[in-house]
């Protein structure tokens, strides 16, 4: 049976985006992404992190948009229901990671695009492609963390240029998951810090 993501941990994460939005705050996107992904109730590796990539661009997309709150939580909702189909081991057992096909749901209920769509199905496909592209520059075994990181990076970049949509700029990204991962591959990883700074 193909392991797909908990209700419990994809509620945490909606829940999460939601008081981010409320807070007054303007996060930036990593900021966003690093709240998300210290959540207590999230495992360190889970296929909820493929519902949590969307959901970090997307309400990043909404602040930078001044937007409702209803219509992020609309967003996600989508966005939750479309990534709830997402298996874990897609990356090793498909060759597709799930946290880069979470920036392709992005685009598409950003863009508003679909299966018909004529204008924006390839730009689409190019967020996904560019995130994937971007997950595959580091060796495996996997991490959900890095591969999280990695999609973001490669979709706030693809975003100004395929959306027009500026998310801000990322800062330097230092991860400190590292102690919870047996399969870390410490420097290795682009982003592995023993200082653990964005703590």
């Amino acid at each position: 049976m193909p392991l797909l993501p908990d209700p419990i941990h994809t509620e945490a994460i909606q829940q999460a985006c939601l008081s981010i939005y409320e807070s007054g705050t303007r996060p930036n996107l990593l900021e966003i992404t690093n709240q998300l992904l210290n959540l207590p109730e999230l495992p360190m590796h889970c296929p909820a992190h493929h519902f949590l990539t969307c959901a970090a661009l997307l309400t990043a997309a909404h602040l930078c948009a001044d937007s409702s709150c209803q219509r992020l939580l609309a967003d996600l909702k989508t966005a939750r229901e479309r990534t709830s189909i997402l298996p874990g081991g897609t990356c090793g057992q498909y060759g597709c990671c799930g946290a880069a096909m979470g920036a392709g749901v992005f685009f598409s209920i950003w863009c508003k695009t679909s299966p018909m769509s004529k204008n924006g199905w390839a730009a689409a496909n190019q967020m996904t492609s560019r995130c994937l592209a971007s997950v595959a520059q580091v060796e495996g075994p996997r991490c959900c963390k890095r591969v999280t990181y990695l999609t973001i990076s490669a979709a706030a970049q693809a975003a100004r240029e395929l959306m027009d949509l500026d998310l801000g700029p990322l800062p330097p990204i230092h991860c400190h998951h590292s102690q919870q991962n047996r399969e870390c591959r410490l420097q290795a990883c682009p982003f592995y810090s023993p200082e653990s700074p964005n703590l």
